[in-house]
C-alpha cells in the first residue's frame, strides 16, 4: 500500500527529504511558491472521465478519522473545503488515471499550484497521498507514518480537501492541507495594523509633515527609496501571512522613542508565487 506526504510553505527555504524503506516511499518538502505550469483544470482534460469515486462517506470518514486525532491531542479541527477538494480531486483522478502515486505527473501542475489556481488563499499547503485496495485502513497508514502524521496533525493548517477515486480494484486517495489567509482590501489591511501602531501610542496617519496615503502605498511597491519630498526617518517594508502583530524589527524601532508618527501603506504581493501573503510599509517620522 504506498502513500506519500508533500509540505509546502512560502515561508521556508527550499528542502526536499526522501526515504525509501520496506517499499515505502516517502517525501516530505518545504518549497518557495511555483509558477509557469499551466492550468491544472484546463490539463483536466486528459484525464479520462469515466474513472467511477467512492461513496463520499469515505471521504467524510477520513476527515472524521483526522478530526478526531486532532482533538485527541488538542488541535483544532480541520474544516472541509470544498474548493480545495476540487484541487485533491483533480490530483486523485490524474494518480488512477495513471495508476500510480505521485506529488505531480509530467505537465501537471504542483500543488501550490493546483491549490491556488483552484482558488485557495493559503500559507502553506501539504498533501498526503496513497493507493490502497481499501478505504479503511488508508487513516491508518498515514497516522503511522511520521511524515503523513505530521501533515494531519499540523497546527497550523486549518482546512483539508479530501477525494478518494476508484480504478479496478485499486482507491486512490489525496488528503490537500492548507493554512488560509484572508481576504483582505488594501483599506482593510491598512486599518489592520493602523491598531497594532496605535496601540504602541504613535499617531498613525497622513499629515501635514508625512506622506500621502498614496505615497505610502508607492512606498510599499518600492524595494528602496522613498516617491515624495517628505521622506520617513525609517521604513520598515515586510510580507506576511496575518496581521495580528507588527514585526520586531518594527517593534523595537517603534520603542526606541524616536519615532510620534506613523503612516501605513499596503500593496499587491508579487513575490510569494501560488502563495497569498500581505504586503505592508509601516513609514515612521519624528
Amino acid at each position: 500500500m504506498p502513500y506519500l506526504s508533500f509540505r509546502s510553505t512560502s515561508l521556508q527555504n527550499q528542502h526536499r527529504r526522501s526515504l525509501l524503506s520496506l517499499g515505502l516511499v516517502s517525501c516530505l518538502a518545504l518549497l518557495a511558491g511555483l509558477s509557469g505550469s499551466p492550468s491544472a483544470f484546463a490539463a483536466a482534460a486528459s484525464i479520462p472521465t469515466t474513472l467511477p469515486r467512492p461513496t463520499v462517506s469515505l471521504e467524510q470518514n477520513l476527515l472524521s478519522a483526522a478530526n478526531r486525532d486532532r482533538a485527541a491531542r488538542g488541535i483544532a479541527p480541520l474544516r472541509f473545503d470544498p474548493v480545495l477538494a476540487e484541487a485533491a480531486r483533480f490530483h486523485a483522478r490524474q494518480m488512477a488515471a495513471h495508476a500510480n502515486i505521485a506529488h505531480q505527473f509530467p505537465g501537471e501542475p504542483g500543488l501550490s499550484e493546483r491549490g491556488s489556481q483552484a482558488g485557495v488563499h493559503f500559507s502553506l499547503i501539504s498533501e498526503n497521498v496513497a493507493q490502497a485496495p481499501s478505504g479503511y485502513s488508508l487513516h491508518d497508514l498515514w497516522m503511522n507514518s511520521r511524515d503523513h502524521r505530521q501533515n494531519l496533525l499540523d497546527p497550523e493548517v486549518n482546512i483539508v480537501g479530501i477525494a478518494v477515486v476508484a480504478r479496478g480494484n485499486e482507491l486512490y486517495a489525496v488528503e490537500d492541507f492548507a493554512s488560509t489567509v484572508e481576504t483582505m482590501s488594501f483599506d482593510q489591511q491598512e486599518l489592520a495594523v493602523t491598531h497594532l501602531l496605535s496601540r504602541t501610542g504613535l499617531e498613525v496617519g497622513p499629515s501635514q509633515t508625512t506622506s500621502t496615503q498614496a505615497q505610502a502605498r508607492l512606498a510599499c511597491q518600492m524595494d528602496t527609496g522613498f516617491p515624495g519630498q517628505h521622506k520617513p526617518w525609517y521604513i520598515m517594508r515586510y510580507n506576511a501571512d496575518r496581521l495580528d502583530q507588527i514585526p520586531q524589527q518594527l517593534a523595537q524601532r517603534i520603542q526606541s522613542g524616536k519615532y510620534r508618527q506613523a503612516v501605513v501603506g499596503a500593496c499587491q504581493d508579487t513575490a510569494s508565487g501560488s502563495f497569498t501573503a500581505y504586503n505592508i510599509a509601516v513609514l515612521l517620522y519624528p
